[in-house]
């Protein structure tokens, strides 16, 4: 004879075992949100960072044709007219760059 054991799952059992596993999905789930998540803030990190400097750096272009245009030295301090047309320029940059980067 042949003794082979068919073994029998109750219903119970079986619940359990389903409970365990979508337990076990759910947190491999949140895992890989977390992850996806950090990795898009680095990306969006790293785009800000980049868009500041090259934002400042053709605001700083724009100031030093304006300072040459009108005869100021760079030891020469600026007027209020370019204080204000920086301060400006630089808004507008980060408003761009926020609706680019962020998309707000």
């Amino acid at each position: 004879m042949d003794s082979t054991t068919v073994k029998m799952i109750t219903p119970a059992s079986r619940a359990a075992a389903l409970k365990r596993e979508k337990a076990a999905a759910a947190k491999l789930a949140r895992a890989a949100g977390k992850v996806a998540a950090a990795e898009r803030s680095a990306s969006d990190e790293a785009a800000w960072t980049e868009g500041v400097r090259k934002g400042r750096e053709t605001i700083d272009k724009k100031i030093a044709a304006v300072r040459k245009a009108m005869g100021l030295r760079k030891n020469e301090s600026d007027t209020s007219a370019i204080r204000e047309m920086k301060e400006r320029m630089e808004f507008e940059m980060m408003c761009a760059l926020r609706k680019d980067v962020l998309g707000k």
